[in-house]
């Protein structure tokens, strides 16, 4: 116990004599900065720590750069993603009114005919082809709340493309002209032969019951001769060829449709004359 009593005072001696010599030096120091002695020290200091100083800059300016960068990068690639949204929104009117122009197209063909036809017409739209081995028809967007009828015309650019075989409220099937059970009398424009026009399996429709003495040629444009709700004057198609027999009782015609029925997508009932 008493020893270390007795080392307590050197200790604290030794402590002083530390912070004495501490003292002495930094004030050594500042006094030969004063006066200019460590001006060469501090040179030779300063070229040493210059290399290291620069590097630090330039990592410190490479990560400024990089941070930047990615920045620019983020805000580049949220205007890219608000170009590509603008520029499905205009692809998408532009669809738009392509079709409305080609609607407007189809309606305006129509009432060029109609101007000479005078034929009370509804537009409607077509939302269902049914060809099958049995029967062929369209569905249309039009029934018997806008005046659809069993037994009325549908046309397309003037032509005949079937009639309204049943009607709901709001649509109606139309069988087809193409149907071979379809029947439609008809006569040739220039010569005015008469006969019964049908759908023939294949392609294009026939027209029999021509009598032999009757002239029909190729080319010949044939229409409706007018029956029920069907009116007189509706372009059925043109004859493409003709079939005929000194034997028999009567000739027939091929005839050539002037509408694609399978791809038609806005047609016409026709509810009656003007």
């Amino acid at each position: 116990m008493k020893k270390r009593l007795a080392n307590a005072p050197l200790t604290k001696s030794r402590t002083r004599a530390t912070v004495l010599a501490v003292a002495a030096a930094a004030l050594f120091v500042t006094i030969l900065h004063t006066i200019g002695l460590l001006r060469p020290v501090e040179i030779i200091t300063s070229q040493l720590l210059l290399p290291i100083q620069g590097a630090a800059t330039r990592v410190s300016s490479g990560v400024s750069s990089q941070i930047s960068s990615l920045t620019s990068l983020g805000k580049i690639t949220q205007e890219n993603a608000r170009l590509d949204t603008e520029v499905q929104d205009l692809k998408r009117q532009l669809a738009s009114m392509r079709e409305i122009r080609r609607e407007n197209d189809l309606l305006r063909n129509q009432l060029n005919f109609n101007s000479r036809q005078s034929l009370d017409l509804a537009p409607a739209r077509v939302v269902g082809y049914s060809p099958d081995n049995v029967r062929e028809y369209l569905t249309i967007d039009l029934g018997t709340k806008s005046g659809a009828r069993v037994g009325m015309a549908v046309v397309s650019n003037g032509a005949l493309v079937g009639i309204i075989d049943s009607a709901s409220d709001y649509s109606s099937r139309v069988f087809l002209l193409s149907d071979v059970d379809f029947r439609v009398r008809a006569i040739g424009q220039d010569n005015r032969a008469n006969g019964i026009v049908a759908g023939q399996i294949g392609s294009g429709y026939r027209m029999d019951k021509i009598v032999q003495g009757e002239v029909i040629k190729k080319g010949e444009s044939v229409i409706t001769a007018g029956s029920g709700l069907v009116p007189r004057g509706l372009l059925i198609g043109t004859v493409d060829s003709v079939e005929s027999s000194d034997n028999a009782v009567f000739q027939e015609a091929n005839i050539r449709p002037t509408t694609d029925l399978s791809r038609l997508e806005i047609v016409f009932v026709v509810k009656g004359q003007k």
